[in-house]
Order: structure tokens, then sequence, then C-alpha cells
């Protein structure tokens, strides 16, 4: 049995993810494995016909395919995205239709969840059959726990192959968005009080997406500063490196770092603006948000109102829009709100003008929203990661969380330690217990009850 891999990592043969892939072939020695180094030859596939040729070949001998790619800011790199949109523009999708697949995954399981969602969605567009997937750890090859699952994990995989095991398709269709939108009056225009707004877009001519940019510029009277990220003249995408982690200092010498500076850094209002290509934004964008980490895990937005225009179906694209959503409230800012031109054309000035205001408002009374799971969870996960072991590469962020008290570690309040294990011990005598369950939700609302409001706020 032949095995496609197709690896997205830009680190090729140095790839994190590949040594489990390497795992999986000595564990499994009668079957053969072709490594597909999409990441890392991305711009030879796209130039080269005959590379391109010789891949679709590898898929087609195959009798399962094996997605096989480090995690990237939320998703797969852009590399692997861009390999996506390849399949698409050249027509191959029958290549991959039919085919048995899975996916593996190497993080610091920071949204690998989305990273999932996102392959698994593509491989139901490919007509593929998607039997599971696998997500581990950077570290986790080293337990022989985890060497176990995986093994598990890649049985399965081959017996659903062997079984022609019947998978049903998880993620719908996307519907085509056939309406056109054309601006129907000159908008009334919003004073922005002095805020320096920055509207940033991959817009194809002729597109709804740049009849969207336009009219929302003109909705701020004409102070938005709007750009192409292609302005950023990238000479490519984040090589997963690691560089930056001592001073913030990617390897790249071109323009992205004056282009981040100039326009996403002195923002007080970001929009972003992006067309759906397969279940995301383009490669494009995607390269641009993956070479913003060599910020590290230093929030580049924070204190920022955030806002969306989105050209494609995201009304079927929960994930898109969870990755839209958590990257705002991750970076410490607030979404102002999303705009998309799925619904009737004619509605789509007013949602502009009130994005616009309500964007503005915001920034004026510099609100940012409460965080939920998805940041608090974030944070955990970074905290204890980066003092756990990453502090000895990725310095900038260590001292950033120092600086900030981000090392917030619930056993540093000793108050709390000894009023926690005082309550404990007065818990193990049982009238006192029983005294606590009766009254428990009276106890409950004992602190808000006694907390000291600021008298700016009474009469709200």
């Amino acid at each position: 049995m032949q095995i496609a891999v197709i690896s997205g990592s830009p680190k090729g043969e140095q790839s994190v993810t590949l040594q489990y892939v390497q795992f999986l072939e000595q564990a499994f020695p009668d079957y053969t494995f072709t490594v597909v180094h999409a990441g890392k030859e991305i711009r030879t596939i796209e130039r080269q016909e005959e590379v391109w040729d010789g891949l679709l070949a590898t898929v087609t001998e195959s009798d399962g395919v094996l997605w096989a790619t480090p995690v990237y800011v939320m998703l797969v790199p852009a590399q692997l995205k861009r390999f996506v949109e390849l399949i698409d523009e050249r027509n191959a999708t029958e290549v991959f239709s039919g085919k048995y697949t899975a996916s593996l995954t190497t993080s610091i399981r920071f949204f690998d969840h989305t990273a999932h969602a996102y392959l698994h969605g593509v491989c139901d567009d490919l007509g593929m059959r998607y039997v599971g997937f696998c997500s581990a750890h950077m570290q986790d090859l080293e337990k022989e726990a985890f060497q176990e699952q995986l093994i598990l994990f890649f049985s399965d995989f081959l017996e659903a192959i062997e079984e022609r095991r019947p998978i049903q398709r998880e993620f719908p269709p996307l519907p085509a968005i056939t309406s056109s939108y054309t601006p129907k009056a000159p908008p009334i225009t919003v004073d922005t009080h002095g805020r320096r707004v920055v509207i940033l877009h991959d817009a194809e001519p002729g597109s709804d997406l740049e009849a969207m940019v336009g009219e929302l510029a003109a909705c701020y009277g004409g102070s938005a500063r709007v750009a192409h990220i292609r302005d950023a003249m990238m000479k490519g995408a984040c090589q997963g490196c690691c560089r930056c982690a001592f001073e913030n200092t990617c390897i790249y010498d071109d323009g992205f770092l004056a282009f981040w500076e100039k326009y996403v850094i002195a923002a007080d209002i970001l929009v972003l603006a992006g067309t759906v290509r397969d279940r995301f934004f383009s490669a494009a964008w995607k390269q641009f948000i993956d070479r913003s980490f060599f910020s590290g895990h230093v929030p580049a937005f924070a204190g920022k109102q955030v806002a969306y225009l989105v050209e494609g179906p995201l009304g079927h694209l929960a994930t898109l829009r969870e990755v839209l959503t958590s990257l705002v409230m991750t970076e410490k800012a607030n979404l102002a709100g999303i705009v998309t031109n799925e619904p009737d054309p004619g509605e789509i000035d007013a949602a502009l003008h009130a994005l616009a205001e309500r964007s503005v408002r915001l920034s004026d009374r510099g609100y940012i929203a409460p965080v939920t799971f998805l940041a608090v969870a974030g944070h955990k996960i970074f905290r204890d990661e980066i003092w756990g072991g990453m502090r000895a590469i990725f310095k900038a962020d260590d001292r950033y969380y120092r600086q900030h008290g981000l090392y917030d570690f619930p056993t540093r309040d000793y108050l709390q330690r000894i009023g926690t294990r005082v309550t404990a011990l007065a818990m193990s005598i049982p009238s006192v217990r029983r005294e606590v369950v009766k009254n428990m939700p009276a106890y409950m609302i004992e602190p808000p009850q006694s907390s000291h409001y600021s008298e700016r706020f009474y009469g709200r």
C-alpha cells in the first residue's frame, strides 16, 4: 500500500512534523511512504510544470493521502494554503477525489482545532474521504504513551483504506455568491475625531471587495489610509525558523516591517479586507498573517478597533469566522464588526456606514470587549509554554511577559492559597459543610454585593 504524504512545512526534511511521519514509516515497514514537500517547494511547484505533474502522479498512484503540517497562526502555513489553491486553479480536483485521507499536525496546541477543521473542509470539497486527525505537541514523540496513540491513529487510517470504509461528508459544499455589489449613493461621512483609520486589502480590480473597500473609505470621509498588502513587498512566507524569537527581528530584509509599522502599528482603527479562497482568505493574506509572527507572542493589535470586510460565503464558514474573531481577541483588541457581500447588495451600504460609525465610537470610548474562553485558554497555553521552556529561545516574549505581569500563575497568590487551605480544612467538619451547602447561593453572591462600585457609574 502506498501513502502520499503532503508535507506543509517550509523546512522540508528538517520539519518537526516530518519526524512523526518517519516514526510511522519505521512502525509500518510494509507500507511505502512518498513525501511531497508542498510547503518547502511551493515556488518550484508553481513555476515548473513537470514538478506539478510529478506531484499529481504521486497522489494518483497512492492508496491514501496524509496531510502532515505544522500549525502556523491558527491554520496551516501560507505555503500549504497556496498549494490548496493551486489544486483548484489547475483543475486537479479529480486527482484527489475518492482518496482516503487524514491529517497530522504538530504545534503547542494553540488553535490546532481550526487547522484541522480547515483541512477537513478542504478534503470534503475535493471529494476525499477524511478519516480523522492526530494533533501532536511538538515534543510528544518523546513519550511512549503518545507513540502508541500515534500508531493506533495510523492503524485506523490504514484499516479505513483496506475496508473501503464509508465516510460521510461533514462540511457542506459552499454556495456561490452571485450578487454584485455597487454602491448606490455617496455615503454620509463619519467624523473620525482624529482617529487613524487603516484599510488593508487584497482586492482584485472590479471585485465586490474592491467596491466595499472604496465605499468604507468614503464613509470615513477620505481620511482612511488604504493599502493593498502586495505593497508590503514580501519576499517570501514565514520559514518557521524562530530566529525572530530573540529580538523580534525577521530574517527577511524586505518591505514588510516598514509596511507593518506604517499601517498596522500606526492604526487606531484597522480594517482587514479579504476574499474567500477555498475556506479561508487568500494565501497572500495568510502569508501576511504568518509573517506577523516576527513579533512573537506580543499583542500587536492591543487597544485597537479591528474590523473585517469579507467577499465570500462567510456565513457558511464557521472556522474562518472563529479564526478572524479569535485573532482580534487574543491580540487584546476589539472586534468592531464584520461586513460581507453575502446579503442583499442593497444592505451593504448601510452596513458599511454602521461599521464606520461604530468603530469610531468604540475607539473614542476605548472599549475592548471582555475576553472569552478562546483568549483565556490561549493566554494560559502561551504563558505555560514560554515559562516552561520556550523562554530559553523566545527571549523577547519572556521580557514582555515579565514586564506586563503575564506570568500570572494562581500559585503566586499566597493569600488565596492560605484561604483555600483554611476553607478546605473547615469543610472537613460535617456541620460546617452542611451549612455551606445549604446556603451556597447566598455565599456565591456575597463578593459582588460587597464590592464598591465607582460613583461615576451610579444611575446608569
